[in-house]
């Protein structure tokens, strides 16, 4: 998914000076465990990855970076904040890691360091079971209608999808011709908007978006897969220690079944 923010770059411009004199440098794994704390930034607006259940932040990131916490034999404390501030949070030195299904490209490798891939998704397109593009015959066929037709198309501020559906150059997307992107602060709204008619489709992650269109009787997920994409945790540029600690970790959870077992969780 995730998440490529033009927001972010600006700022990122903008107060690199600022934060350099403010101390921004990112604790080493030694530092974290002389704390006995990790400091998570994520963005509680991505199910089954990290959502709101009462006042409980849950998700399948949440579980693996909970267990990496006691791993290392650390307190996990987890800070739910606008998916653009996840970044600006590890940047600065405020958070030591950023989960929050965070799709990694070669831009993203200039600013941080990212661990071994936990996860590969993909973008979808969900469309109202009534509408004709629930019927085309295949992805060129939809990307036509959705063209010829002018369609509004929802999507996650700050995800793939967003890039994916406007154009972006670093992610190589083009866009979809004549059709307007139309961006909500989480999938579940841009859904909400599908249902009532006031959307033409939705491009979302495909894990969340199966997970919202249960909740809807009259949309469904197309099988047409737009991108390919692998999610990774952020550090800090440069946090080789904290960096390859993960990576043992990920490593561990996988060949062990931790990881099967918190997939497992979410999508039963």
């Amino acid at each position: 998914m995730r998440r490529h923010l033009k927001l972010f770059l600006i700022l990122f411009l903008g107060i690199s000076i600022f934060l350099t004199s403010c101390g921004g440098r990112s604790r080493s794994l030694d530092d974290i465990k002389k704390a006995d704390k990790i400091v998570v930034a994520l963005n509680a607006e991505f199910p089954p990855f990290e959502y709101r259940d009462g006042k409980n932040i849950e998700g399948i990131d949440v579980d693996i970076i909970k267990a990496y916490a006691d791993y290392i034999g650390v307190k996990c404390v987890i800070n739910d904040m606008d998916f653009d501030a996840t970044f600006l949070s590890v940047y600065s030195g405020k958070a030591d890691v950023a989960i929050s299904g965070i799709t990694v490209n070669e831009k993203r490798k200039r600013s941080f360091t990212f661990t071994e891939s936990y996860y590969n998704s993909s973008q979808v397109v969900i469309v109202r079971d009534d509408s004709e593009y629930a019927n085309a015959a295949s992805l060129d066929e939809l990307l036509e209608l959705l063209s010829r037709n002018e369609a509004s198309i929802g999507v996650q501020r700050g995800t793939v999808g967003e890039y994916y559906s406007s154009g972006d150059e670093s992610w190589g997307f083009s866009g979809i011709p004549n059709t307007e992107t139309i961006s909500y602060d989480n999938g579940a709204l841009a859904f909400e908007k599908l249902s009532n008619n006031a959307l033409d489709a939705v491009i979302l992650d495909e894990a969340p978006a199966i997970m919202i269109a249960k909740k809807y009787n009259n949309v469904q997920v197309l099988d047409y897969i737009l991108t390919e994409e692998e999610y990774a945790i952020a550090v800090q540029l440069g946090n080789d220690s904290l960096c390859e600690s993960l990576n043992e970790f990920i490593n561990k959870i996988k060949s062990d079944g931790t990881l099967d077992s918190i997939l497992e969780k979410y999508y039963e």
